[in-house]
C-alpha cells in the first residue's frame, strides 16, 4: 500500500471512529463565513480587469492623463446615439432642430441635485463645456442653410470648415453618405448623431452628481424616444455598461439551483441499488450539499478580505459543483467496492484509501493547475484561478470531512440492515428442507476434496482461473458454509469482451489512426484561432446594449478611430532639421496603408503655428520657435490651451514642455484591423524614439485589442506551467513515469482539441475564452489522473491479497504468504494478461464513477444553455468539448 492510501486508511478509521465532528466542524465554518457577504464588493470595470498588466497600452494611457481633454481621466463621459426610427438621413431641418431643442433644454433647463443643492450643466461639464454639442448643431444648421455652397461653411470628414476655424466632428457623426466635390469628400449624408455630455468628477461630491445627472438622462432620452415620432435616443456610459455586464450574473445564479436539483436527481437516479437500502440516496443529497457550502465558505472568506466579485466569476459556482460531484461518485464507489464481510472501521479505511488517494491527486492538480492562473498579467484571470484555487481547496477538504462523515453514518445504517438481511438468510436456510441441505453439502464437499488437495503448489488455482476465470473461497462468521465459485466471466462478461476488443490489433490500429488524425486536425484547426472580440460579447444577447454597442463599434472602427498622441519634455524646435524630422514623423503616421485619411484626419497646433509664421515673419522663421517666444505666440496667436503643458525651465522662464494631437483613422472592420494599425503606429514611433518620447493610445486598443492579443501568449505560457506542473505532480503520486507521459498526451491532446473545436463553434481566443480554455487543462488531468492512478498503481489479482483462504471440512485454514504469492503469479502469467487484468479493474474501481462525473459535468451546465450570453456560453461549450475529448482520449 503506498503512503497516500495509508495515511487515507488509517484516516477513514479514524474518522468512522468520531465521524460527528467532521460533520459539525464544516458546517459551522460555512455559517461563520456567511458574515462575510456583508462585505460584499464588485469590480466589473472591463477596461481595467480584462487589459493585461503588462500592456504597453497602460503606460500609454498614463502618459495621456497629464492632458485632461485627451484623456477624460477626471471626467465622466455620457453619449446618447441619436438615428431615424426609418433609419434616414439626418441632415435635414426636422432632425436636427428637434436634437438641437432636447440638447437646449438640458444644457439650459436641467437642474441636478446634489443633497440640498442644485446644479445646472454647465457647472459639472468641466473642461469639456466649450467642446459643446451646440457648436457642431450650429455648424450643421447653417451647412443646411447654405445648401453646403459657401465656401465659409464646408463638411468635410473628420474637421470641417467653418469661418477660417476647423470643427471636428469625429466624435459627432456617423454612418455617413460622400460625394467628390473640388476635390474634397463632401458629407451629404449621415445616419448617427453622437450627443455628449461630461461631469467634472473633481467637483465635491462628483461621483453622487453623476449618478443623479445619469438618471435624469435616462428618463428623458427614453420618454424622447416614445414621443418623438421621427427619432430613436438611445444612452450608453460606462455605469450602464457595467449594469449590463452584471445583468449576466443576476440571469445565471438562479440556474444554480436548477443545477442543483438536476445533478441530485442524476446522482439519485444512477446510485439505485437492489434491495434499496442499498442505495446511495442519502449520501446523493449531501454530495450536493457539500460543495454548495464550500462555495459559501469561499466567497464568505474571499469577500471578508475585500477581494471583489466579478461577473466572469458566475460559472465558479457551476464548475465547483460538477468537480464536488465528481469527488462523491469516486467516494461513494469506494464504498461499495469495499469488502462488505469487513466492520465499519475497515470498510472506511478501504474506502478512503483508494478514493481519497485518487480525489487528493485530483484535487492537488486541479488546485494547482488553476493556480498557475495566478502568475497570470491578466487581472481578469488572475481574479477566476484565485476563485476557483480557493473553493476547490474548501470542496475537497469538505469531501473527505463532511461528505465523508455523512457517508459513515449511512453505511452504519447499512451495515445494520445488512447483517438484519444476512441473519433473516440464514434463519431461512436453517428452515430449509433436507434434501436442499444434502445436495448442499454435497457440492461442498467435492469442491474441498479436489481443491484443496492441490494447495500447496498453487496448480488447482491455476486451473480454476484458466476454466472459470475468477474465485473466492470464504469464511463467514467463522462457519463453512463451503466453497463458492463465482464465475467472473458470466458476471462482467460484456466488460471482458469490451477488454478484449480493445486489445484486438485492428482495434489498436484503428484507435491510433482516429487518434493522430484528431492530433492533426486540432493542430491545424489550432493556426486558424484568431483574437478579433466584439463588445456585445459582454452583455446578454437580448439586452439594449448590445445594438448599441455594434452602432458604436461600426461607428468608431469604420469611420472615426481618433488616436490621441503625446510628446513628452518637447525641447527646442528652433532647428529646422528637428522640426522636418518631426513633420516627417507625423506624414508617417498619418499615411499607414488602408487606415490613415493624410492630413485631413489630424488635429496638429504646430502645423497652425507654422502656417501663421509663415505669414507674419517669414524671414526669421526659426526665432519664432525658441521656447519662450514660441508660448508667447501661441497665446498671441488664441491656439487652443488644451493641447498643451507648461513649465518652468531653470532661468524662471515658462515654456511649453508637453503636448498632445490627434490623428483619426478608418476602414477598420474588427479588432483584428485595430491590431495590425497599433502594431504598424508603434513601429513608426519607435523609428523615431531616439529624437521623439511619443506615446500613442486610443481605450479600444487597451481592451480588447491588447488584452485579445495577448491571451494566446497567456494560454501558452499558462499550459506549459500547467503541463509541467501536473507532470511532476503525477509522477510523484503514482510513481510511473508511463502514467506522467500519458497525462502530458491527454493535457495536450484535450487542452488543443478544445482550443480547435471551439474555433469552429465560433468561439475565439480572448481574454473570456481564455479562462475556459484554461479550465480544459484542469479537467484533461482531472480524469486523466483517475485513470492511470487505478491503472499503474494496481497490479491486479483476482484474490485478494488479504483475504485468501481454503475451507477444509468445518475448520478454516489459512493459506500461507507463499501460496498467496505462487497464487498471484497463477494470475499474472503475461503482459499482455496483465494489461486485460489491469484494465478490467481500472473500469471497474473508476469506469463507472468517471462517467457519472462526465456525465454529471455535462448536465450541469444544461441550465446555461438557457442563460444567452457569450461569455457563459463559451464555458458550457468548453465543458462539453472537455467532456467528449477525454472520453475519447482515455478510450484510447
Amino acid at each position: 500500500m503506498r503512503p497516500i492510501e495509508k495515511f487515507f486508511d488509517l484516516y477513514g478509521r479514524f474518522l468512522a471512529r468520531h465521524p460527528l465532528p467532521f460533520l459539525i466542524i464544516p458546517f459551522i465554518l460555512t455559517m461563520i463565513s456567511c458574515f462575510g457577504f456583508l462585505k460584499f464588493s464588485s469590480q466589473d470595470d472591463i477596461w481595467d480587469i480584462y487589459a493585461p498588466l503588462n500592456a504597453k497600452s497602460r503606460y500609454e494611457e498614463k502618459a495621456l492623463e497629464q492632458f485632461e481633454y485627451a484623456s477624460g481621466a477626471h471626467h465622466y463621459r455620457i453619449q446618447i446615439l441619436v438615428d431615424r426610427k426609418d433609419q434616414g438621413n439626418l441632415l435635414n431641418p426636422a432632425s436636427l432642430s428637434e436634437i438641437a431643442l432636447i440638447n437646449k433644454l438640458i444644457i439650459e433647463n436641467s437642474t441636478i441635485p446634489e443633497g440640498s443643492k442644485f446644479y445646472t450643466y454647465p457647472e459639472i461639464c468641466g473642461v469639456y463645456c466649450n467642446e459643446s454639442n451646440a457648436i457642431v448643431l450650429g455648424f450643421l444648421q447653417a451647412i443646411i442653410h447654405t445648401n453646403s455652397e459657401s465656401a465659409n461653411f464646408v463638411l468635410t470628414y473628420p474637421n470641417a470648415q467653418a469661418l477660417q476655424n476647423r470643427i471636428f466632428l469625429g466624435y459627432s457623426l456617423g454612418n455617413l453618405h460622400m460625394t467628390k466635390r473640388h476635390n474634397f469628400d463632401i458629407v451629404d449624408g449621415f445616419k448617427l448623431f453622437i450627443l455628449h455630455y461630461m461631469v467634472d468628477l473633481r467637483l465635491p461630491r462628483g461621483r453622487q452628481i453623476r449618478d443623479n445627472f445619469e438618471a435624469e438622462l435616462r428618463v428623458l432620452f427614453a420618454r424622447a424616444t416614445l414621443e418623438s415620432k421621427n427619432l430613436n435616443y438611445a444612452l450608453l456610459s460606462r455605469t450602464r455598461e457595467l449594469e449590463e455586464q452584471r445583468q449576466i450574473s443576476i440571469v445565471a445564479i438562479p440556474y444554480l439551483g436548477l443545477t442543483g436539483i438536476v445533478l441530485t436527481l442524476f446522482m439519485l437516479i444512477t446510485l439505485v441499488n437492489f434491495p434499496l437500502y442499498k442505495s446511495q440516496h442519502i449520501e446523493a443529497i449531501f454530495g450536493v450539499i457539500s460543495p454548495a457550502m464550500s462555495l459559501i465558505t469561499t466567497f464568505g472568506f474571499l469577500w471578508s478580505i475585500e477581494i471583489p466579485f466579478s461577473n466572469i466569476l458566475t460559472v465558479v459556482p457551476f464548475l465547483v459543483m460538477t468537480i464536488g460531484i465528481d469527488d462523491a461518485f469516486l467516494i461513494l464507489a469506494g464504498w461499495r467496492f469495499s469488502n462488505k464481510k469487513s466492520d465499519l472501521e475497515s470498510r472506511v479505511g478501504e474506502a478512503m484509501s483508494k478514493s481519497g488517494a485518487s480525489i487528493s491527486v485530483t484535487s492537488i492538480t486541479d488546485v494547482l493547475c488553476f493556480a498557475t492562473g495566478l502568475i497570470s498579467q491578466m487581472p481578469v484571470v488572475r481574479l477566476f484561478c484565485l476563485y476557483t484555487t480557493v473553493a476547490l481547496t474548501m470542496d475537497f477538504i469538505y469531501q473527505v470531512t463532511f461528505f465523508a462523515a455523512a457517508v459513515v453514518f449511512c453505511g452504519r445504517r447499512k451495515i445494520q440492515q445488512e447483517e438484519a438481511d444476512r441473519l433473516n438468510k440464514k434463519e431461512l436456510l436453517s428452515g430449509s428442507s433436507s434434501a436442499h441441505s444434502y445436495v448442499y453439502k454435497l457440492k461442498e464437499s467435492l469442491f474441498n476434496s479436489w481443491k484443496c488437495s492441490k494447495v500447496a503448489d498453487g496448480s488447482a488455482f491455476e486451473n480454476v482461473f484458466k476454466t472459470s476465470g475468477k474465485f473466492e473461497i470464504t469464511k463467514e462468521n467463522g462457519v463453512n458454509n463451503g466453497a463458492i465459485v463465482k464465475d467472473e466471466k458470466k458476471k462482467d462478461g460484456w466488460l471482458r469482451q469490451f477488454i478484449e476488443f480493445l486489445h484486438h490489433p485492428l482495434v489498436k490500429i484503428t484507435i491510433l489512426i482516429l487518434f493522430l488524425t484528431h492530433i492533426v486536425a486540432s493542430s491545424y484547426l489550432c493556426t486558424l484561432v484568431n483574437t478579433d472580440f466584439d463588445m456585445e460579447n459582454l452583455y446578454l444577447k437580448e439586452s439594449p446594449l448590445t445594438e448599441i454597442s455594434q452602432k458604436m463599434q461600426k461607428f468608431v472602427l469604420n469611420e472615426a478611430f481618433v488616436v490621441n498622441f503625446a510628446l513628452t519634455n518637447m525641447g527646442s524646435f528652433e532647428n529646422t532639421r528637428r522640426r522636418k524630422q518631426f513633420n516627417s514623423m507625423i506624414m508617417d503616421l498619418e499615411n499607414i496603408p488602408k487606415f490613415g485619411m493624410g492630413d485631413q484626419g489630424t488635429g496638429l497646433w504646430t502645423r497652425d503655428y507654422e502656417q501663421t509664421v509663415s505669414f507674419w515673419n517669414p524671414d526669421d522663421h526659426d526665432s519664432m520657435w525658441e521656447p519662450v517666444e514660441l508660448l508667447k505666440n501661441y497665446r498671441a496667436f488664441r491656439l487652443d490651451e488644451k493641447f498643451i503643458l507648461t513649465k518652468t525651465n531653470e532661468k524662471g522662464e515658462e515654456v511649453i514642455n508637453s503636448f498632445f494631437w490627434y490623428i483619426t483613422y478608418h476602414n477598420m472592420n474588427s479588432f483584428l484591423d485595430v491590431e495590425f494599425l497599433l502594431e504598424q503606429r508603434r513601429s513608426i514611433i519607435r523609428q523615431y524614439s531616439q529624437l521623439f518620447n511619443v506615446s500613442s493610445h486610443h481605450p479600444l486598443e487597451k481592451v480588447p485589442t491588447e488584452s485579445a492579443a495577448s491571451a494566446p501568449v497567456n494560454f501558452i505560457q499558462t499550459a506549459t506551467s500547467a503541463i509541467i506542473l501536473m507532470s511532476v505532480l503525477v509522477l510523484l503520486f503514482v510513481m510511473n513515469i508511463e502514467a506522467m507521459i500519458s497525462v502530458v498526451i491527454s493535457i495536450v491532446s484535450v487542452s488543443c482539441g478544445t482550443v480547435a473545436y471551439l474555433h469552429l463553434w465560433d468561439v475565439r481566443l480572448d481574454a473570456v475564452s481564455l479562462i475556459s480554455m484554461l479550465m480544459s487543462i484542469g479537467f484533461s488531468v482531472d480524469y486523466s489522473a483517475h485513470i492511470c492512478y487505478h491503472y499503474f498503481t494496481n497490479i491486479m489479482t483476482d484474490v485478494p491479497s488479504n483475504s485468501i483462504s481454503v475451507i477444509v471440512g468445518n475448520s478454516f485454514n489459512p493459506v500461507s504468504m507463499k501460496q498467496k504469492s505462487k497464487i498471484r503469479g497463477c494470475l499474472s502469467l503475461s503482459g499482455t494478461q496483465d494489461t486485460r487484468e489491469r484494465l478490467h479493474h481500472t473500469f471497474k474501481g473508476v469506469g463507472w464513477p468517471v462517467i457519472q462525473a462526465g456525465l454529471s459535468t455535462v448536465l450541469g451546465m444544461v441550465p446555461l444553455f438557457f442563460v444567452d450570453a457569450y461569455v457563459v456560453a463559451v464555458f458550457w461549450k468548453t465543458i462539453v468539448l472537455i467532456s467528449s475529448n477525454c472520453y475519447k482520449i482515455h478510450m484510447k
